[in-house]
C-alpha cells in the first residue's frame, strides 16, 4: 500500500511560514520604529498626578 502525498500539509507550511514572515515585515516598517520611550521619572509624575486627582475627586463626591 502506498502512502498518500503529503503536498496539502507542504501547502500549509509554506503558507503560514509566508504569513509569519510577511507580520513581521509590517511590524518592523509600522509598529516597531515608533515605539513611545517612558523612563521612570515621567512613570512616576504621571502616577502622582493621577493619585492626586483620584484623592481629590473622593473629597468632592463625599456625602
Amino acid at each position: 500500500m502506498k502512502k498518500p502525498p503529503r503536498k496539502l500539509g507542504r501547502e500549509l507550511a509554506w503558507i503560514i511560514g509566508i504569513k509569519i514572515v510577511l507580520l513581521l515585515i509590517i511590524w518592523k516598517a509600522l509598529v516597531a520604529p515608533y515605539r513611545v520611550h517612558v523612563d521612570a521619572a515621567a512613570m512616576a509624575d504621571g502616577m502622582r498626578e493621577a493619585g492626586m486627582a483620584s484623592q481629590h475627586l473622593e473629597k468632592n463626591n463625599v456625602r
